[in-house]
């Protein structure tokens, strides 16, 4: 007989991602969509017809009405703090937010704070950097298995303020804090200045440079390398790299035993799996097949929620430091390059993503586009 309890989840966003992850919640075997907010009246209404909850019009009344055991916010950036905060005062047992975290730091800190003085799990991000893999990635690079890391090559235009590529090598650089960043940018991230995006045509741009962490490890983060989004975690007997910082297909290779040969390196197969097809396919019912670095982010929270352990998978205050980085190396590039020490001393400085995730994409792209869009969640045979 299973005793396990099933948590209760309250989906904050029910349009186009939230949806998503409301199936993913639904077909979880510990977990249960309970309620949705959204304050988008045609979001909600269909929301309610494929899930069969409650609806309401904000947030504020679902946390008050609903005894949740998980909140989870799937916002724009712009109201992402707000959710998760007033979740976290709510009193619920978990939170798991979407990325990016925040538009600054100032906020990332509240965020952070409230759910960890209230020991709260706070996960955040359906992140590649949380999946099975790569967890087993960085224990193996924290434990020797290609010696000693002395340098990560990352290239990754960092376009979502360091979510993928600079919370990896975080990762891998064992978290150490960062000394400094030397920074430059193909156009200054959100412009000439620090005002919302309004109307504007303005665009984040990309974002590279050097960055040293204090247990010596150096990083260089570059925008205009290689054709692909990928990471190259280097040591003194081998590389761990991946051809993609939001997909599976990590890859290991050491050198070989002998000292006199020179130092060719050697694929090790079977450590990592392999790069899956890009469409994962739809269920019986129409729906797409539930993303596997969803579930395993799942089955890590309600792992934390069963044990009381920290959670194993990518959390607040992890893209709340790579959020940092980025922020630094913007502020480097902005002061000619200057090399540019962490911490980053005034946290209201403002960092916006595209302008698609600071806001609401059916504001953005239109109302037509973003039906058709909610239309793809369920296509029957």
């Amino acid at each position: 007989m299973n005793t396990k309890p099933t948590y209760r989840v309250g989906i904050i966003g029910g349009g186009r991602q939230g949806t998503h992850h409301a199936r993913d919640y639904h077909l979880h075997p510990r977990t249960e969509v309970a309620a949705v907010a959204d304050t988008d009246q045609e979001n909600l209404e269909l929301f309610r017809e494929r899930f069969g909850v409650p609806g309401y019009a904000s947030y504020e009344e679902m946390l008050a009405k609903e005894d949740l055991d998980i909140s989870a916010p799937v916002l724009p950036v712009k109201a992402n703090p707000g959710a998760v905060i007033a979740s976290a005062q709510a009193g619920v047992k978990a939170v798991f937010c979407e990325k990016p975290l925040a538009g600054s730091l100032a906020d990332a800190d509240r965020m952070v704070e409230e759910c960890a003085s209230r020991n709260i799990p706070f996960a955040a991000g359906l992140v590649v950097s949380s999946h099975p893999d790569y967890r087993k990635a960085y224990e193996l690079a924290a434990g020797g298995e290609i010696g000693k890391i002395v340098r990560i090559n990352l290239y990754e235009n960092n376009g979502q303020v360091g979510t993928h590529g600079l919370n990896l090598t975080r990762k891998f650089a064992d978290k150490s804090p960062v000394d400094y960043v030397i920074g430059y940018v193909s156009n200054d991230p959100h412009g000439e200045h620090e005002e919302d995006y309004g109307g504007g045509e303005r665009w984040y741009g990309w974002l590279g440079g050097y960055v040293k962490f204090s247990n010596g490890i150096e990083a260089f983060s570059s925008f205009e390398g290689p054709d692909y989004r990928g990471i190259e975690v280097i040591g003194t007997h081998g590389v761990i790299t991946n051809g993609n910082n939001t997909g599976l297909g990590l890859k290991l290779f050491k050198t070989g035993d002998d000292p006199r040969e020179c130092p060719d390196l050697h694929e090790v197969e079977g450590v990592f799996k392999p790069r899956p097809p890009r469409d994962r396919g739809r269920d019986a019912e129409g729906w797409r097949n539930p993303s596997e670095v969803m579930m395993t982010s799942i089955d890590a929270v309600v792992e934390a929620l069963d044990t009381g352990n920290p959670l194993s998978i990518t959390t607040g205050d992890d893209l709340r430091h790579s959020l940092e980085i980025a922020v630094a190396l913007r502020e480097s590039a902005r002061n000619g390059s200057a090399p540019f020490k962490l911490p980053v001393e005034d946290r209201s400085i403002m960092m916006y993503p595209q302008v698609g995730r600071w806001n609401y994409k059916k504001d953005v792209h239109g109302a037509e586009w973003y039906r058709d869009q909610m239309a793809e969640h369920v296509k029957p045979a």
